[in-house]
């Protein structure tokens, strides 16, 4: 009975800590500062610096992403509780970040910064400090190769160096298979996407689609449902 108990009460811990998640996410996205959201030396827009404008509206994202962190939640504090505070601050960093890269075409320094903070928490579950390591040099090693090939084959940046950081504090979070994964899924999820735009005439062939929301949607699906299944 004492074991249900503390289930309960973990669960119901986790939903209310969901439901603050998710509407800190749409709040703090809404209140950061401007200059947060814009290129190093660049002014930000009047839109930007508008306290009265919405950046992302409350409604329905705020109940989106609140039900999205309560199912984050539960199911990774039913796993352990450690990693499920560690993994409720990493995908909340992974929102703000997807919300930036889509909507503003810019990767927060900031919250990659937290995202890479999180790994901490990770840590017992590895068993080593080496993991982390691994991750880091091989997600940040990876897309720092593929953003030198891209400049030298296309004469233009392929990737960004925002993406570089995000998938190095991907790497201290996820270590080496977790990054792994990331690296696949994101690649094939973007891939899938682009050619179905392409297809539809929705983009032409020398556009580009910001990879942020794709990175990070499958960090967070890794870490919240593949990382409690294994």
């Amino acid at each position: 009975m004492t074991e249900y108990i503390v289930i309960i009460l973990k669960a119901a811990a986790a939903a209310a800590a969901g439901f603050l998640a998710g509407h800190g996410a749409v709040y703090v996205f809404n209140r950061m500062p401007a200059e947060w959201l814009c290129d190093y030396g660049q002014t930000p827009e009047d839109e930007l610096r508008d306290p009265h404008i919405q950046r992302i509206k409350g409604f329905p994202w705020k109940l989106v992403f609140s039900g999205m962190f309560v199912c984050i939640g539960i199911n990774t504090v039913l796993y352990d509780w450690q990693f499920a505070a560690a993994a409720m601050l990493f995908c909340w960093a992974m929102v703000i970040i997807a919300a930036a890269d889509k909507k503003y075409g810019i990767i927060p320094d900031q919250f990659v910064l937290l995202a890479a903070v999180s790994a901490i928490g990770f840590i017992p579950s590895y068993g080593t400090f080496m993991e982390p390591v691994k991750g880091l040099l091989l997600g940040g090693g990876i897309i720092l190769l593929a953003s030198a090939a891209g400049r030298l084959v296309f004469k233009q940046d392929a990737l960004g160096f925002g993406d570089v950081k995000l998938f190095a504090a991907i790497g201290l979070a996820m270590g080496g298979a977790g990054t792994f994964a990331v690296l696949v899924m994101s690649s094939l999820l973007s891939a899938a996407v682009f050619s179905v735009m392409l297809l539809r005439k929705k983009i032409k062939r020398t556009d580009s689609l910001p990879l942020g929301p794709y990175i990070c949607g499958c960090a967070i699906f890794y870490v919240a449902i593949i990382v409690p299944l294994l």
